[in-house]
């Protein structure tokens, strides 16, 4: 239908990211890929495909669930469940090749029990440094130690998580670091080797080189955007997603005339309006109501009245030609502010709430090397 949403997706915009991150790393260090929440809403099985061609050697998701999906989708990479495994899930991750996220002696102990006997559990013991959310205190180290020598359990790996890796000297970083080290040095000392450790975000494996260790596990950067822009200097990202839309009528109102429900914007003089077949239901922020833009032929044009489910609506009054079936960018353009993350504070959000909540039923568009495909997810 004319005028339909689609969310398009540059597959060669990600390799280029994926090759910053490599850039920056260097060789010696693996990168675990972020694929989850359906690889931050560009579409998890084509995005694995194309990082793992590029050089990624491993990939992340959320939960079993999500790792299963790749598996259906013909991913047969190394895949390490960041969310964790219940005891119920052990069979199936076994079967699966997974490697899974536990964070206390418990947790062990029961996946040891769960898992089918002869098999292995592949594991990544995630360690709370500093920022307060799961993961085993440092103080818990001796009883997880223990769980780990009375199973069968093969600990593959050790993680935690930056507090606030996106900020250039911030003094936490440094404590997480260290802290990090004594907790795999301990480890050391109870005959614990995990092959793997892994601190870094985005943010954290462009600050700051102390946090790269074995492994990184880029997220946001791999998209095209920066969690901060002080990081702006030292990474070049291309964006991979444009949410987009092709104008649906043009319309000429009079002066005063109210705009959408409740009228709240009103037209200050006689001018032009365009309609976009792009609401809330398909991403757009109703937080963006007569505060947004949108790029329409190249020029900024605000979003005027209240976002609906399924409208948007751009007051066109000062671009010339202006006519049905021009393509409008809600973000992705290389136009300054149209980036996800400026959009997103616009919003008063981030662009990860962005990013992923562009739903499923939006159509995607894969571009790479002048091919383009379109994938219809349910």
């Amino acid at each position: 239908m004319q005028g339909r949403g689609v969310c398009a997706i540059d597959l060669d915009a990600l390799a280029h990211n994926l090759s910053e991150v490599r850039r920056i790393v260097g060789p010696r260090v693996r990168t675990c890929a972020v694929v989850k929440a359906d690889a931050y809403g560009h579409g998890a099985v084509p995005v694995s495909r194309r990082l793992l061609a590029e050089g990624a050697q491993m990939l992340a998701v959320a939960s079993l669930h999500e790792a299963r999906d790749l598996r259906r989708g013909g991913i047969a990479a190394p895949v390490l469940v960041l969310g964790g495994a219940t005891p119920a899930e052990a069979s199936a991750a076994v079967e699966l090749g997974l490697s899974v996220v536990a964070w206390d002696a418990r947790a062990i102990t029961e996946l040891a029990a769960a898992v089918p006997a002869g098999r292995r559990l592949r594991v990544h013991v995630k360690i709370d440094t500093g920022l307060g959310r799961v993961g085993a205190m440092p103080g818990d180290l001796d009883a997880i130690c223990a769980a780990v020598s009375a199973s069968s359990i093969e600990i593959e790996g050790v993680l935690s998580h930056l507090a606030s890796g996106e900020t250039p000297g911030d003094p936490s970083v440094e404590r997480q670091v260290a802290e990090f080290g004594r907790v795999v040095a301990a480890m050391a000392d109870r005959g614990i080797r995990p092959a793997l450790r892994h601190l870094a975000n985005s943010g954290g494996l462009v600050a700051d080189s102390r946090t790269h260790f074995d492994m990184v596990r880029p997220g946001l950067v791999l998209y095209g955007a920066l969690p901060s822009p002080a990081l702006a200097d030292r990474i070049r990202l291309r964006p991979v997603m444009q949410l987009r839309a092709c104008v649906l009528q043009v319309k000429d109102m009079p002066g005063g005339h109210g705009i959408g429900y409740g009228s709240t914007h009103r037209m200050p003089d006689h001018g032009r309006i365009a309609i976009l077949h792009l609401g809330y239901a398909q991403g757009v922020p109703r937080a963006l109501s007569n505060r947004g833009t949108a790029i329409l032929r190249g020029h900024p044009a605000p979003i005027v009245g209240l976002v609906s489910m399924d409208h948007t609506t751009l007051d066109a009054s000062a671009i010339p030609g202006v006519r049905v079936g021009d393509e409008a960018i809600l973000w992705g353009s290389d136009v300054e502010g149209n980036d996800v993350m400026s959009v997103a504070r616009t919003a008063g959000t981030i662009g990860y709430e962005l990013l992923t909540g562009v739903p499923g039923g939006l159509p995607r568009t894969y571009q790479s090397d002048d091919v383009a495909r379109s994938a219809h997810r349910a």
